[in-house]
């Protein structure tokens, strides 16, 4: 999840621990009832932060209260582990509002402490990590602490912030100026205007069920405006995976590689279990950490938020000595993970495509979403919101040429087969 500047903050003072607020204090009381995680036994949760788990695991527990919150070199590790060592990390969500989003207001996504936003697990020193080494982080396992998680929709975030319909959208959908009874030449109405400016319209908040525990199979969707219902194919990761930044300081979560190119949030929907990162390493012990779990995503997470939700994640850790990289790389398991997961009748149905092209990619980006939320509008009669948080968890946004000069393309795909 892509959240907000550091500017935002309340007070403009970048802390690099946060403190818990209503929503995360009800986690850190689940999280002490009995070595239990919102109903399922999670060995590690609670106090204290580090323990063991199963055959000698090592368990940090960024669940029970959160850890820190933002990139800085000099933070001391709360687990050390070896290389080839299994490490189990236990993370709060990214907006760290919990059992909150349950019950939580459109209007109450707007009170969110920003300050809170990326709570990580970590740091984890991994012994003989030196600068100029780059560590690979092998993801064994990524599955929910919870069996909900929710998207958001704020003037905050996204492509389009909250979003404002046109009024004469519904009179004349899908119509081209030529068929209007108004002769009157100028394109046709749309769901969402083109000049749809920034930081208006109303927030939204949707969630989505799916059983604690699930790393694969699909999760419920039930549209909060129409009850509208869709199935959403899971492919649980982390969006932030990172190492202690090149130069001292304390930095935000996002953009990613804020000091180096040390990860952070990347939010790359491909990072599943199976995959390996490398990441360069810039101190000692590359003090990695991790966040932002997401149960759903979409290349692009239009609105800024995936199915937000409280992730376990299991690593194993190991280093390439003396061996330089400029960014991160991956090895993943396919290029789109939801192909591994969704059922044969919904493959069955292919996917719905939109396009923009023009000389500006972001223009482009945003024409081929307002283009996919108008037909998920027209034809699936959804709610503009519901349309917007479909684009967001399930919509793949891709450049798909640059060869055309001075335009380029790009495109939205969405499974057709979702709504059933």
């Amino acid at each position: 999840m892509c959240f907000v500047h550091s500017g935002t903050v309340r007070d403009e003072r970048l802390v690099q621990r946060a403190s818990a607020g209503s929503g995360a204090g009800a986690l850190s009381d689940l999280a002490a009832a009995r070595g239990s995680v919102g109903g399922m036994d999670v060995i590690g949760s609670g106090s204290p932060d580090v323990t063991v788990g199963p055959g000698g695991a090592t368990v940090v527990d960024g669940y029970g209260r959160p850890l820190h919150n933002r990139w800085n070199r000099d933070l001391p590790p709360v687990a050390t582990v070896r290389p080839g060592e299994v490490v189990q990390l236990l993370c709060r969500d990214a907006l760290d509002i919990g059992e909150a989003a349950r019950t939580m207001t459109p209007d109450g996504t707007l009170s969110i402490d920003l300050g809170l936003v990326h709570p990580l697990t970590g740091p984890v020193e991994i012994q003989g990590a030196e600068p100029g080494d780059i560590l690979e982080v092998e993801i064994l396992d990524v599955g929910p602490l919870v069996d909900f998680g929710y998207v958001a929709i704020s003037p905050a975030l996204g492509l389009f912030g909250s979003l404002r319909p046109e009024l004469s959208a519904p009179l004349a959908s899908w119509s081209e100026a030529s068929q209007l009874s108004d002769p009157t030449p100028g394109p046709a109405a749309g769901a969402l205007p083109v000049d749809q400016p920034y930081n208006t319209g109303a927030p939204f908040l949707q969630t989505l069920t799916f059983e604690r525990g699930q790393s694969s199979g699909l999760a419920a969707f039930t549209g909060v405006d129409t009850g509208r219902r869709a199935r959403i194919p899971i492919t649980p990761f982390m969006g932030i995976l990172g190492v202690a930044p090149l130069h001292k300081g304390m930095y935000r979560t996002f953009p990613p590689d804020v000091s180096g190119a040390m990860g952070g949030n990347t939010d790359i929907r491909q990072l599943v279990s199976g995959t390996r990162v490398q990441l360069p390493v810039y101190v000692p012990g590359a003090m990695f950490s991790a966040g932002d779990g997401h149960m759903a995503q979409g290349d692009g997470e239009v609105t800024g938020t995936a199915v937000e939700t409280l992730m376990a994640v299991t690593l194993r850790f190991g280093l390439r000595k003396n061996t330089v990289i400029a960014s991160p790389r991956a090895i993943v398991p396919a290029a789109d993970p939801t192909q591994l997961v969704m059922p044969a009748e919904m493959l069955e149905q292919g996917y719905y495509q939109t396009v923009g092209t023009g000389p500006d990619l972001m223009e482009d980006a945003k024409t081929a979403v307002r283009e996919m939320i108008d037909w998920l509008v027209c034809d699936q009669q959804v709610s503009l919101h519901e349309a917007y948080a479909l684009c967001s968890v399930v919509g793949d946004l891709k450049i798909n040429e640059t060869v055309d000069l001075p335009k380029w393309l790009v495109s939205m795909t969405l499974p057709r087969g979702i709504f059933g």
